[in-house]
């Protein structure tokens, strides 16, 4: 038992030593949990806490008494644009996505029930207003989602398990750009071309559902989870504000202020459906690995629409269709985890977690490639009590792009992405 339990570690430094030559990153979707974040969401198979109700609403028939977590994760993305015009970072958003789940399974009966809250997509990039030159495609986009999900489970015997249940999606979806809006000072004189800020704001919300099975053994186990798509759609406020006006020319403020007036905004994104499945075993007991595979229908999103109320730069109402033309992805996720002691785990990963945003259609706000994903952690626990901390790196590819710099058309230039997180999880038990 003493060699097993050397072993453990060395298994584990040397997976995590193998994939440092690599990168990687998901797309916004957050790994909820220090102990799933640190392998890199594979945690379908064994979902062995209450952060089962989303990684599989099935595994929580096998969690004894009442159970709750509670987690924060913390992430800061680092995003550049380079080209001939220069180098341009986005804005450092530090981001905390919040998760809490609670789980209670009858004494001697096959139910089980559970809830969850927690931020299924929390996406936020944004570039500088005044120089970036991508402003006027996209400067901002923002979609922070949070989930309600109820869930119940039932355990049919022999290790083998069902589960579902109703999620409530919720959140904000801000998208922003810069336009260009001829300001007309009277008869005879030439139009005054003023930058104008076009900030649209929108509260979301929709509803969707997921379905899962669990089996379990001392040795292996698998599962798999369907979850259906969110539409999300909402309505909310359009504020336009002008920026560098030139100074001294008579009759321009007040002729902007007649001709830039905020209104209202509709929105609408799509979070895809999404199969997921994974198998784990134990070589010996002390150490679990896992294997996942999460395939997501991106293709579904073939074009976005925002319609401005008024839109300030034909001043009247329009709608303006952005082509997608996604892809779907298929990510893979290897995790393994080993007692170090009887009270102590340590865990890591790697994945691969492709973009869906193909080469041609490309733009500011989701500019991120392909990405490997490395994580670590390690869990402590106490008899009714259990500590968890979780890191994992994104490494995105380089993308290497044209036309994103509408005043220099023609122009290439390259994207570049990275990402660390953080999570940090507690969990209560109680028979």
């Amino acid at each position: 038992m003493r060699h097993l339990r050397r072993a453990v570690p060395l298994c584990l430094l040397a997976a995590l030593a193998g994939a440092t030559s690599a990168g990687a990153s998901g797309f916004g979707l957050f790994q909820h949990g220090g102990r799933a974040m640190g392998q890199v969401g594979a945690f379908t198979a064994r979902a062995p806490e209450p952060s089962a109700v989303t990684y599989n609403p099935a595994a929580i028939a096998h969690l004894e008494g009442t159970q709750v977590q509670a987690g924060l994760d913390f992430n800061n993305s680092d995003d550049e644009y380079i080209s001939a015009s220069g180098s341009f970072s986005a804005n450092h958003v530090i981001q905390f996505p919040p998760s809490l789940y609670a789980t209670w399974k009858q004494d001697h009966g096959p139910f089980a029930f559970g809830v969850g809250v927690d931020a299924p997509f929390y996406y936020n990039l944004e570039w500088s207003p005044a120089l970036f030159p991508g402003r006027f495609i996209t400067r901002r986009f923002e979609l922070r989602t949070y989930e309600v999900h109820p869930v119940v489970a039932y355990d049919l015997g022999d290790g083998w398990s069902i589960g579902g249940g109703v999620r409530y999606v919720f959140g904000n979806l801000d998208e922003e750009d810069n336009v260009i809006v001829p300001i007309f000072l009277g008869a005879g004189q030439p139009p005054v071309n003023v930058e104008v800020e076009r900030n649209a704001g929108s509260d979301v919300d929709a509803f969707a559902w997921d379905l899962a099975i669990h089996y379990t053994s001392p040795n292996w186990g698998w599962g798999a989870v369907y979850r259906s798509p969110a539409e999300l759609k909402g309505n909310g406020d359009v504020n336009y504000q002008p920026r560098d006006v030139p100074p001294g020319v008579p009759g321009l403020d007040a002729a902007i202020n007649a001709r830039i007036v905020n209104g209202s905004s509709r929105q609408a994104f799509e979070i895809p459906r999404e199969v997921r499945g994974g198998v784990w075993c134990a070589p010996y007991p002390e150490l679990r690995l896992e294997l996942d595979a999460s395939w997501q229908s991106w293709s579904s999103l073939e074009a976005t629409d925002i319609t401005y109320d008024p839109d300030v730069v034909i001043n009247a109402p329009s709608t303006i269709r952005t082509q997608r033309d996604w892809e779907d992805t298929l990510s893979l996720r290897l995790g393994l985890e080993g007692n170090i002691t009887d009270n102590f785990l340590l865990f890591g990963g790697v994945a691969f977690e492709p973009s869906p945003v193909p080469k041609e259609t490309l733009e500011p706000g989701f500019p991120r490639g392909d990405a490997m994903v490395y994580g670590i952690g390690f869990t402590y626990n106490f008899p009714q009590l259990s500590f968890d901390v979780g890191y994992s790196r994104h490494e995105h590819d380089d993308q290497n792009v044209d036309d994103q710099e509408p005043l220099n058309p023609g122009r290439s230039g390259t994207y570049t992405a990275s990402d660390s997180v953080w999570g940090f999880s507690v969990r209560w038990r109680w028979q």
